[in-house]
């Protein structure tokens, strides 16, 4: 049994735990022995809402020099996150030491007398990357479930950007479309489906949020979506505030399809009831 080690991030623990659920459960029916990182904590944020400079990588580093130690222990290759934002995080500091030598140094310089510096050895990866390297076994264990209902991907920009640690081609990305094909869907396009909807401006600008979320939302309408997912939490929170979408976090339709019904919540099993008539 492949083991995964699992880092959840603050805003899953507290905010997503019906998140966590759904994802766990999925990746514990594709055979994966999912282990939670020790004394894990914030990842540090987003280091493109930081100052620009080495200070915003030491947590992610720090949290990288702890992840590979316990791997080690594990036999485990992969770290694993369904947070998109401490995936673009904790992934710009696993390349720090190939990419941006000086600034690896004086970040190491911050642990040196509480860890062994990171160097590398550690895959760091987003749930929608391991849920598309495994999508035969996600479309045999789903049976086309989800056969005749029309899907929307919203990928936002977190997931995308910058290119260095884009889990797709950011200019036209697939990966999710794909997904959703093994779950027996039909994925639509729309030409918004990569556009940011506001993201952390929902804490100081909330009308920058509304607006785009508004375009969003016209550009799915148009598209003929029965329901939409997405694989960032902070977006599926901005959607939900600001839209009258049906819009689920991608686990949640990926457990619903593969029959893991007792890791979704009430609310997720209300959104879908319409599917089983359908299908």
């Amino acid at each position: 049994m492949q083991v995964l080690l699992y880092y959840p991030g603050c805003s899953i623990k507290r905010d997503f735990p019906e998140v966590e659920k759904a994802s766990l459960a999925v990746l514990a029916a594709l055979g994966y022995k999912v282990v939670e990182l020790r004394d894990w904590y914030c990842c540090g944020g987003f280091p493109g809402t930081l100052a620009w400079d080495h200070i915003k990588y030491v947590s992610a580093l720090r949290t990288l020099s702890m992840a590979y130690q316990q791997a080690r222990e594990l036999g485990a290759s992969t770290i694993v996150t369904l947070c998109a934002f401490c995936y673009n995080t904790l992934k710009q500091a696993s390349q720090l030491h190939e990419g941006s030598l000086e600034m690896y140094k004086r970040v190491a310089d911050y642990l040196r007398d509480e860890f062994e510096p990171y160097r590398g050895g550690l895959r760091v990866a987003h749930f929608i990357e391991i849920l598309y390297e495994r999508v035969k076994e996600v479309a045999k264990l789903a049976e086309g479930r989800l056969k005749k209902i029309k899907v929307a991907a919203y990928y936002g920009c977190v997931l995308l950007r910058p290119k260095a640690v884009a889990v797709d081609n950011p200019d036209n990305p697939r990966i999710i479309e794909e997904i959703i094909k093994a779950l027996g869907a039909e994925p639509v396009t729309y030409p918004y489906r990569t556009y940011c909807c506001g993201s952390f401006q929902i804490l100081a600008e909330p009308s920058i949020v509304k607006r785009n979320v508004e375009k969003i939302a016209a550009s799915i309408a148009g598209s003929g979506a029965e329901i939409v997912v997405t694989p960032c939490q902070l977006c599926l929170y901005n959607l939900r505030k600001y839209s009258n979408l049906k819009i689920l976090d991608l686990s949640e339709l990926v457990a619903y399809a593969m029959n893991l019904q007792e890791s979704l919540s009430p609310e997720v099993l209300r959104a879908v009831r319409t599917f089983e008539s359908k299908t």
